[in-house]
Order: structure tokens, then sequence, then C-alpha cells
């Protein structure tokens, strides 16, 4: 038990999806489950496993993990950006959202019943474009807020 609580204590991350240590770019944001309806839900068992323990979601997907046993699990992601992600404590009944904003593999595991309880999610997709780049193309030829030659304004006959 003392290993597990090491592991989990040294981090992965913030828990809750805050920054990267280090200032490092983070990819994606979890919440307790505020962050929309959820296009997936993954269970963590009492059989301590995550199930499914292979997803595939699409960039901007809501990825929802439930603990639907009676034991306390936690979900930590292993690789390079995404240990922002990582949730400390998963309570029986429980649940914790995650949201990707870039394509790629994710794996993660649940620290107190490593190594055995693991899975893995396929983000595939991109995130939309800013909104401003948009707007910048919409006048072909000319600058961005471009206006036209104002008309003269007629003067009233007395």
């Amino acid at each position: 038990m003392c290993v597990a609580i090491a592991l989990i204590a040294c981090g992965n991350g913030v828990p809750g999806g805050g920054p990267s240590p280090g200032g490092g770019k983070c990819d994606g944001t979890a919440a307790a489950s505020s962050l929309g309806t959820a296009a997936m839900t993954i269970d963590a068992t009492d059989d301590l496993v995550f199930s499914p323990a292979s997803s595939t979601a699409q960039v901007g997907e809501v990825i929802e993990f439930k603990n639907t046993g009676s034991v306390e699990h936690n979900v930590t992601f292993q690789d390079n950006n995404d240990g922002c992600l990582t949730d400390a404590t998963l309570d029986p009944g429980a649940s914790w959202q995650v949201k990707f904003s870039a394509a790629g593999t994710f794996n993660y595991l649940c620290t107190i019943h490593a190594p055995n309880m693991k899975g893995e999610i396929t983000v595939s997709g991109s995130a939309a474009p800013p909104a401003s780049s948009a707007s910048a193309s919409a006048s072909p030829g000319g600058s961005p807020g471009a206006s036209a030659t104002p008309s003269p304004t007629p003067t009233p006959a007395a």
C-alpha cells in the first residue's frame, strides 16, 4: 500500500486537469463532471479492470470514467502531455470526465491496482480552427477589416 501512495504522491501531473508540471502543454481538460454530456463511459470495476479496456473517441468528445464498484480507484495517464489529466481518487459511485484536445493514443492505469488495471484511448480528428482565422479570410483580395468607400450623403433641399 505504501508504494501505491508514493506513486500517487509523486504524481503524474496535477489532479483535475491543471497545467503540466514545468509549464508544458496539456492534451486536454479534466473535471469531476462539468465538461458536458459523455460520448462514452469507461467503468472502473471491482474486478480491478477498466471496461472497456480499449476505446476510441474524437477530439473534443467527453469521456467519463465511472467507479461502478465498491473499492477506490484512480485514473492516471502515463504519456508525454497527458499527465495533467490524472484523477487522484475515484471513490465508489463517483464519476470523472476528460476531454482530449489533441489526437493520439493515451494510456492510463489505476496506480492503486497496477499493473493489471490499465487501458488505452485512441483519439482521432483535430481541434476546430480558431474563429479569427475564418474572418481574416472572408475578404478575398482585401485586408481584414477593410471597408468600401462611403458614398456622399445627400443634403436636403431648402
